[in-house]
């Protein structure tokens, strides 16, 4: 984690913050200010606690001022500091995915799971001890729940396919959504080529193909100008960049079943759409060398096979 915060203002009262995962320009949360409201989309981990609490004191925005915390979905990345958060900001509400709030009262079956994946000597390096939040803090953000910022809505929408937890939020102000996980990622690095690169992270355990196309296309019947994505920042194009995601889910999919059958076929699926990644950010002229490439998503890729894999079992394909 670099020392330096960053941060910078996309306009519509909207601040992007480098949560400093692992590097910087891997993973943002979002600052939304609006006529005394403030609230943030994502929290980033328990690391970034103090980054979020030295952007606001650069603003001139006290503790008691937050309103709501307000995390896509219970990944770690996006959801690990909402309790130590919700400690900070006595005033605020959490604002959870129906399915997202008994994981965020109760984070113990959230940490044993995400130990599985890390491991427990990197998940504590990471992401620390996991707080409750008080159930009396947790409000249920429902499907077409309408949250009304001082006069500025935004609309939550249940949006599965990275996982059932998942919600978006779609700001009116802006014609913007907040997406999570929900509508991919791409690396500022790697999108100086012919044509952005965007990947859908399937990591474990409910990818969901067929459900994650139907999102998008109820996501695009909004006709968003832009998006804010954690992994990591604005995009506009939206529909372009939908195209390319809808194609790389299917993309996935097939790839994991066509090593279904084969041993190490987690170790093969990571090694296949890491190669294609390769091959498609070259043939665009990205920029970057073979080594930047491996260096910036080899690991996003592991992650990604370990997802396809589980689905895999879950669909009985072999």
């Amino acid at each position: 984690m670099s020392d330096e915060i960053r941060y910078h203002d996309l306009g519509y009262g909207i601040t992007c913050i480098d949560t400093q995962l692992y590097r910087s320009g891997l993973a943002a949360c979002y600052l939304i200010e609006h006529d005394g409201m403030v609230g943030f989309v994502d929290t980033g981990t328990n690391n970034s606690v103090s980054i979020l609490q030295e952007v606001l004191r650069r603003k001139g925005i006290a503790n008691e001022k937050v309103n709501y915390i307000m995390p896509t979905h219970v990944h770690l990345d996006h959801a690990g500091a909402s309790g130590k958060l919700m400690q900070e900001f006595p005033e605020a509400t959490l604002l959870a995915h129906p399915r997202a709030a008994r994981h965020l009262a109760d984070p113990t079956k959230l940490m044993q799971g995400s130990q599985a994946v890390y491991g427990e000597k990197a998940f504590k390096k990471m992401f620390g001890k996991l707080i409750p939040v008080a159930v009396e803090r947790i409000q249920e953000a429902t499907d077409g729940f309408e949250l009304d910022f001082n006069g500025r809505k935004l609309l939550f929408i249940d949006t599965p396919g990275h996982a059932r937890h998942h919600y978006c939020i779609y700001d009116e102000q802006s014609s913007g959504l907040f997406t999570g996980d929900t509508f991919g990622a791409s690396y500022p690095e790697l999108n100086l080529g012919r044509r952005r690169f965007i990947f859908p992270p399937t990591t474990p355990v409910q990818f969901d193909p067929d459900a994650w196309l139907e999102t998008i296309d109820k996501l695009m019947e909004l006709s968003p100008a832009r998006v804010f994505i954690t992994h990591f920042g604005m995009l506009e194009g939206v529909e372009g960049l939908a195209k390319l995601l809808r194609q790389a889910i299917r993309d996935y999919a097939a790839i994991a079943q066509e090593f279904a059958s084969s041993e190490n076929r987690c170790k093969r699926i990571s090694e296949c759409i890491l190669q294609d990644s390769i091959n498609y950010l070259l043939d665009q002229h990205c920029g970057a060398d073979v080594a930047t490439i491996r260096h910036l998503i080899s690991f996003d890729m592991e992650l990604n096979a370990q997802g396809l894999d589980y689905w895999l079992t879950t669909q009985n394909v072999t």
